[in-house]
């Protein structure tokens, strides 16, 4: 696809987005501010929606802010976190970023996307997640379904998510770029599976250079 059939494909994607995808169940499962988006996109990395929705929906019923977190034993956090692996190292992240924003930050999350890459444990599309979901700031986040999908239909050539960041950020209209992940990530996981796609269900089959 060219850009403009894409941004085309994309519109129609919005109009219909699927019911209750992954995404949603994560984006619904816990009180949303913008340290608690951050910690819960923390978690997601390399885990389901699924699975983190439940993890999320048990640890932020109550913790809301970084020095609660912080008041958290950690054998306590790791064990509410297990569900989702890697507990040790991702209770370790959370608390050390908490730190960060409380000593550094009066435990608020940056608005700036440097300030934000520059606390260990922020990479490019945990930083494009919060500026775009708590913030509103238009930025595109890519994980393996943006990068996947964005590939598979021509609109970029790119070898990891890092540089599918740069390019699709470079080439979407600002317009698009705070709904575009959402959009692609729900289609990437109830359309689209990338080992059994549902052509048939598709609303973009007739655009798409591999159905």
């Amino acid at each position: 696809m060219n850009l403009k059939t894409f941004l085309h494909a994309v519109d129609i994607l919005e109009r219909n987005l699927p019911e209750n995808s992954p995404a949603d169940m994560l984006k619904n499962s816990y009180k949303r501010n913008p340290y608690t988006i951050l910690m819960v996109t923390i978690l997601s990395l390399r885990s389901k929606d699924e699975r983190t929705a439940k993890v999320a929906k048990e640890l932020f019923c109550d913790i809301q802010t970084p020095r609660e977190l912080l008041e958290l034993p950690l054998d306590e956090l790791e064990s509410i976190i297990k569900p989702i692996g890697f507990q040790k190292q991702k209770a370790k992240t959370l608390k050390e970023v908490s730190k960060v924003l409380l000593e550094s930050y009066g435990g608020r999350v940056p608005k700036d996307k440097k300030e934000l890459l520059n606390i260990k444990g922020i990479g490019e599309k945990t930083a494009n997640i919060v500026l775009n979901s708590a913030f509103d700031i238009p930025a595109i986040a890519v994980d393996v379904h943006v990068h996947r999908l964005c590939n598979m239909w021509g609109v970029i050539k790119t070898k990891d998510a890092k540089e599918s960041s740069k390019v699709l950020n470079e080439i979407i209209p600002k317009e698009y770029k705070s709904k575009l992940n959402h959009i692609l990530v729900s289609f990437g996981q109830s359309i689209c599976l990338p080992n059994r796609p549902k052509c048939k269900e598709c609303p973009i089959d007739k655009l798409c250079y591999n159905y």
